[in-house]
């Protein structure tokens, strides 16, 4: 039986040689990649990206925090998911190695995988791009399909990443409506203004970073279970 994270290791080992083989302009691109897929496929975007709401609702007052709060959630994970998206399609269609390595860690996460995103429904599309974003729409774009390359699979990048966009905006939005009515409740103001304070305060997403990366580390330095 493999180690829980053999896949990850051997996601590593691939990233470490293709580094090792390619010319110095190469080696960003799979820099790039890599640290998008440690903030997608990791902690990171739940972490970052629901402080920035919190953020924003616990400094605007009235109404106008509904439509500010979700133009800024759109704005943020549209931008962010066509660089993560841009940046995997140059980095997978250049490094085979990889981008094969990173197929079997995503399958290994995964017991189904979806197709090329034209055959995908609304709800698959949805749950694909807001769960793992455009990196993996990108790797699973490239293996569905047989065919790298940037033009090849620029349109699906765009359309995953303004739907992405689009999912946190209306979260952002009832997240903001609900601010809202807590505030204008004489007896809910006083704690709903607690817990946008709570939320809005950087140190308290750091700390849920880090306590599920300590979980996550203890979870692994746990020895299999016998089977009966």
């Amino acid at each position: 039986m493999s180690p829980p994270d053999s896949k990850s290791t051997r996601l590593w080992a691939a990233i470490a040689t293709d580094f090792r083989l390619a010319r110095w302009h190469r080696r960003l691109a799979l820099v790039a990649v890599v640290g998008w897929l440690a903030y997608e496929w990791g902690a990171g975007n739940e972490t970052l990206t629901p402080w920035i709401l919190a953020k924003v609702i616990s400094v605007t007052h009235g109404a106008v925090v509904i439509p500010v709060t979700a133009a800024v959630g759109f704005a943020f994970t549209t931008l962010q998911q066509l660089v993560s998206g841009f940046t995997a399609l140059i980095a997978f269609s250049i490094f085979d190695r990889t981008a094969r390595a990173a197929w079997q860690r995503l399958r290994g996460q995964k017991e189904t995988l979806p197709g090329e995103w034209s055959r995908l429904k609304p709800l698959g599309r949805c749950a694909l791009v807001f769960g793992l974003g455009t990196t993996a729409v990108a790797l699973i774009q490239i293996t569905a399909t047989g065919k790298v390359g940037v033009r090849r699979h620029s349109r699906v990048v765009v359309q995953s990443a303004a739907l992405c966009g689009s999912i946190v905006g209306s979260i952002g939005a009832i997240a903001a409506a609900v601010a809202v009515l807590g505030r204008n409740v004489r007896a809910l103001s006083g704690a709903t203004e607690w817990i946008i304070r709570i939320l809005g305060n950087p140190l308290f997403w750091v700390g849920l970073l880090l306590l599920g990366v300590t979980i996550n580390f203890l979870r692994r330095r746990e020895p299999p279970r016998a089977q009966a």
